[in-house]
């Protein structure tokens, strides 16, 4: 993926929110006994607390790293909770021009009671009737006013009145006079009105019912079905959120499946304004949308492992600790990506070493920890298999590729792991610029390969010696001696 760094670029495009506006309400407190009255908990309040929820939590999620972000929706005339939306609109420096103040509706409230961070129950206060002609031309001013030059538009539609048909086509003929793309996240029963978007972002559910709204078979696959969606609403790509089988995206002539990234779970709640606010970040910032897909998959594992609606940071993106498997790099410019922003904003320092790494023992790890304590991240690079039998022969190694890399993922001091095919590492040291280049073994340091390139612009050559006496080849010869029998 593209340096997450470059997230932060001030010439990212416009992104412009338009929907629902909710306001998330937690009521917190203690169980310890059930009430005299019914067989019910008691719930002593502790505290309360209030986030931005629906298109609002959307905008909150954009706004974190692009500044260039517009919401457009509906709240209550002078009620509290439009209040409170208002107010957390201007805590997040999120400009509140786009909000139309209605005399017909109540702002949304979603409040949950919750103890031990355990929901117990929630409680809905919304009006979901159409809208009135009033709000209708309020809404199409301000689309006219805020959508301009190639913007980002997003529909987060909750099915509360705001998004029906009339507005996306206004919102289709604005975005098709100005260039720019649409994204929905789609709410049925009607799903012909998301008609000349760009993208639909259906959960399974909702690409269920898209698939039963549109007359198809319900037996087939999410590929077939999904290009006949897209072909029925002329979208370049349906993306189906899956909820803990990740994301698959489907266009007229692609297909592709984006695994979990994987995480205890606290709070499903705003995982589905996560993904679709980080769809717009990638897009707005020049991402392709494989890229911006990936993006959004990540940022929506974090939002999930958090307690309550939560706006994911870009310091969760490159902090953040996912399982082993999150090590593991085939693609080198994707790591290299990684690492400089580890550099740059963090100040990190990079060490690398590589080898076969066959049969672990204690040698390996000795070098690894030494490697370690060298710098702040550890680059391991693992031979392919074809390269550890173009110079040890057919019979190694003893482990494959994916054996190895597991095993290696796997070890606390390794942050990440990365294969490479080459006789030698000179090419994958060149792309990634380590800092500290480490080789375990008995080596003069100028004939280390990779010692001249670190030379030419200050990085450090460090020679770690093995423990005498273990190699992979001595365990190796150990287990083909005869045993002498009694």
């Amino acid at each position: 993926m593209r340096n997450f760094a470059e997230l932060l670029k001030s010439n990212s495009k416009k992104i412009v929110v338009i929907g629902d506006l909710v306001i998330d309400e937690y009521v917190i407190g203690k169980v310890d006994r059930i009430s005299p009255e019914a067989p019910v908990p008691v719930l002593k309040f502790e505290k309360e607390a209030f986030r931005l929820g629906g298109a609002a939590n959307v905008a909150l999620n954009c706004s974190e790293i692009s500044k260039n972000v517009e919401l457009i929706g509906l709240i209550g005339d002078k009620d509290l909770f439009g209040e409170k939306i208002i107010n957390l609109l201007s805590e997040a420096n999120i400009s509140d021009k786009g909000i139309i103040q209605s005399k017909f509706r109540m702002t949304t409230n979603k409040r949950r009671v919750v103890s031990n961070n355990q929901q117990l129950i929630r409680i809905d206060y919304e009006d979901s009737f159409f809208l009135r002609p009033e709000e209708r031309k309020d809404i199409i001013n301000k689309i006219k006013e805020l959508i301009d030059q190639d913007c980002i538009v997003l529909i987060p539609d909750y099915n509360k009145g705001v998004v029906d048909k009339g507005i996306i086509l206004e919102i289709v003929e604005r975005v098709e006079k100005f260039g720019g793309t649409i994204i929905a996240d789609p709410k049925g029963p009607d799903f012909d009105k998301y008609e000349g978007v760009n993208f639909v972002k259906p959960n399974l559910k909702e690409f269920n019912q898209m698939v039963r709204f549109f007359d198809l078979d319900e037996s087939d696959s999410i590929v077939n079905n999904g290009r006949k969606i897209c072909k029925h609403l002329s979208l370049n790509g349906l993306i189906v959120t899956k909820g803990e089988d990740g994301m698959e995206f489907v266009s007229e002539l692609e297909h592709k499946i984006y695994p979990v990234y994987k995480q205890e779970v606290y709070d499903v709640c705003g995982a589905g304004d996560t993904a679709l606010a980080f769809l717009g970040i990638g897009l707005s910032n020049g991402l392709s949308i494989d890229d911006s897909l990936n993006l959004a998959n990540k940022a929506a594992s974090i939002a999930v492992s958090k307690h309550k609606t939560y706006s994911v940071k870009l310091d969760d993106l490159i902090d953040y600790k996912f399982d082993s498997s999150c090590k593991i790099f085939n693609d080198w410019s994707e790591l290299k990506n990684r690492l400089d922003v580890l550099r740059q904003k963090q100040n990190k320092k990079i060490v690398f070493t590589n080898g076969t790494f066959d049969l672990l023992h204690s040698g390996h790890i000795s070098v690894l920890n030494e490697a370690k304590r060298m710098g702040d991240v550890l680059v391991v690079a693992l031979n392919t298999d074809e390269s550890v039998k173009r110079y040890k022969g057919e019979l190694r190694p003893v482990k494959n590729l994916n054996e190895r890399i597991d095993v290696m993922a796997s070890i606390g001091v390794v942050d990440f792991v990365v294969p490479f095919d080459q006789d030698t590492p000179k090419e994958i040291i060149e792309f990634l610029k380590p800092d500290v280049l480490v080789k375990g073994g008995d080596y003069k340091i100028e004939n280390i390969v990779g010692y001249d390139t670190l030379k030419s612009y200050g990085g450090a050559v460090k020679v770690v010696e093995y423990k005498t006496g273990h190699s992979t080849s001595n365990l190796i010869s150990k287990v083909n001696q005869p045993t002498n029998s009694a």
